[in-house]
């Protein structure tokens, strides 16, 4: 019946959608990649059985709202702060120079410098939502090059906000004559009436909308709290849009002003499932944009760009981290991860072909090539350790690209005996160097991040830049006349590595190895390390004596009860 069209469009969608997410999550593809694939296979040019697109697009459109609103929440500011050197140093430079070489790309083909510009903002931005999720899986959030990567992906979500506001000016209009320098002056005007309408809008949201909230809040209501929820978001999106911006750019900054409030993290976990929902639709609303007759008739023309996007997307982003003085085996990591197309991309695509900034030829040429690029990034991630270790290990490479700092510490810990090698200066690192400051026990500090090599330095401490998972890095480090080593570092795949070189240095060496996982402990024992430390289990003890001490147990009854059960866990664990 036709007042049951949209519940059974709704029904085919999600149904489709759960078939094919669960052979796509056996085959270790992001469930971004399963929507656009059931939007291609239940669209007009695939099997043709959704009928009721406007209601869907506009579904989808709700989608794009709460997804930026929830971007927009956990976009901490604080943080923005604490990671600046990557989120603006390296950040910029990949924007940057992706954006410099599809322009540089575009004049040369003979294409308007305002449409050069839209592919660069088209191809700057990679996908948040598949390279978080493959990075959590992972466990390299933590890492040097998870973190310069996060950064990355921060500072290519804020850059959508002058991004859009500028799309207007770039389009072509009834003024075809008008001059470079005119064009440039509209761009401005944009970003200043852009600058003024987010100044507006993060001030009320900053200052009233927590009040209002704080009312809300006091009834104990979560259903009241939940629609107050949803009302002020897609308010703050509508007003955005009133004044001249975009519904997804407005529910962006609603959850950027909310992201340090009291509120935030209650708001979030309101909206995620509504948010996952919706967001679904956008996405498989994107996959039924695509024509599949077209692409297959220019298979060679899409295949190709995808080939050129993720190539010029790989050398930008290796570029941004080589600029910042990262080592290679990084910034190689890097540029594997951010090598795609992202969810803004296409929020931005659409808004082009709207403007007429791209042609409906050129839009399903960029469309297939994004959804391609998505569809090879699991892979590319989980290949990338292994190719960059072994393009590290080119001589040629190294010759290009010398590790900074390689020379100084050649140098500098020349001579150095009995002494202490710290790998990682976080937290742990800090608290183990401060250790044997105070006890006057010589140390050396190897760190990967260049700001934090160079900060310490200043404060006295003697860091130097180097890779650990180098050998040669060590033996300069005086890995072979050392008592100890410590690895105080986060990445699995390079922590088996760099405790196997440290061992073939020194077989008399006390290696320390800490990691994430108790799973880890019996391949890092198997290179060579002395003790390994599970943070897992450390805490997994240390609550255990508190529950313990809680009831009355004496602390050290309730340590040695704690500390037996963790031996025959860890017992348990170890391969037969």
């Amino acid at each position: 019946m036709e007042r049951y069209v949209v519940l059974t469009d709704m029904l085919i969608l999600f149904g489709v959608a759960t078939l094919v997410s669960v052979v796509l999550y056996r085959m270790r593809q992001s469930t971004v990649v399963a929507y656009l694939l059931t939007g291609v296979l239940v669209g007009p040019s695939g099997l043709a059985w959704v009928t009721g697109r406007e209601s869907i697009e506009l579904m989808a459109e709700i989608g794009v709202v709460l997804l930026l609103f929830t971007i927009g929440i956990e976009f901490s500011l604080k943080k923005l702060l604490r990671m600046r050197q990557v989120v603006l140093g390296a950040g910029s430079r990949q924007v940057g120079l992706t954006i410099a070489a599809a322009l540089s790309l575009a004049l040369a083909l003979g294409v308007s410098w305002q449409a050069g510009l839209f592919w660069g903002f088209l191809v700057a931005v990679s996908s948040t939502a598949i390279v978080f999720k493959l990075l959590f899986e992972r466990q390299e959030l933590d890492t040097p090059h998870g973190r310069a990567i996060v950064g990355i992906l921060l500072f290519q979500d804020l850059c959508v906000v002058p991004m859009m506001a500028m799309l207007p000016a770039l389009a072509p209009s009834a003024e075809a004559a008008k001059t470079p320098a005119a064009v440039a002056g509209q761009l401005l005007l944009a970003l200043g009436e852009a600058a003024l309408v987010v100044g507006v809008i993060l001030l009320v949201a900053h200052y009233v909308f927590p009040l209002l909230w704080g009312g809300i809040a006091r009834l104990r209501n979560k259903e009241i709290f939940l629609i107050a929820t949803i009302f002020f978001t897609l308010g703050t999106a509508w007003v955005a849009a009133e004044m001249g911006l975009s519904l997804a750019l407005g529910a962006f900054l609603a959850g950027l002003a909310l992201s340090e409030s009291e509120f935030a993290h209650q708001i979030l976990a309101d909206i995620l499932p509504f948010r996952d929902s919706f967001a679904s639709l956008f996405f498989i609303s994107v996959g039924m944009l695509v024509n599949l007759s077209y692409v297959w008739e220019n298979a060679a023309v899409v295949g190709g760009l995808a080939a050129g996007l993720l190539l010029v997307k790989f050398l930008t982003g290796t570029g941004a981290l080589l600029l910042m003085r990262f080592p290679l085996r990084i910034a190689l990591l890097v540029g594997f991860a951010l090598a795609q197309m992202g969810e803004f991309s296409f929020i931005l695509l659409h808004q082009g072909l709207v403007l007429g900034l791209i042609g409906e030829g050129r839009y399903q040429e960029f469309l297939a090539a994004a959804v391609i690029s998505m569809m090879v990034t699991p892979l590319m991630i989980q290949a990338a350790p292994a190719v960059v270790m072994r393009m590290g290990e080119l001589r040629r490479l190294r010759r290009f690209f010398p590790e900074p700092g390689e020379a100084e510490l050649e140098i500098k810990a020349h001579g150095l005996s009995d002494h202490v090698i710290v790998c990682g200066y976080g937290l742990n690192g800090r608290l183990t160097g401060e250790a044997l400051r105070q006890a006057g026990v010589p140390f050396v500090v190897l760190d990967t991040n260049p700001e934090t090599v160079r900060q310490m330095a200043a404060d006295g401490v003697n860091i130097y830049f180097g890779d650990v998972s180098r050998q040669e890095i060590l033996e300069k480090a005086g890995a072979a006349h050392a008592r100890a080593i410590v690895f105080a570092i986060s990445d699995p795949f390079v922590l088996s590595r760099a405790v196997a070189a440290a061992r073939s240095l020194n077989p008399a060496l006390a290696i320390l190895a800490r990691t994430n996982r108790v799973e880890d402990r019996p391949l890092l024992e198997r290179a060579g390390a002395s003790q390994v430390i599970a943070e897992e289990m450390e805490a997994a003890e240390e609550i255990m004596v508190i529950l313990l001490e809680l009831y009355g147990m004496p602390r050290e009854e309730a340590f040695q009860q704690a500390h037996a059960i963790r031996r025959q866990k860890e017992a348990d664990a170890e391969p037969r």
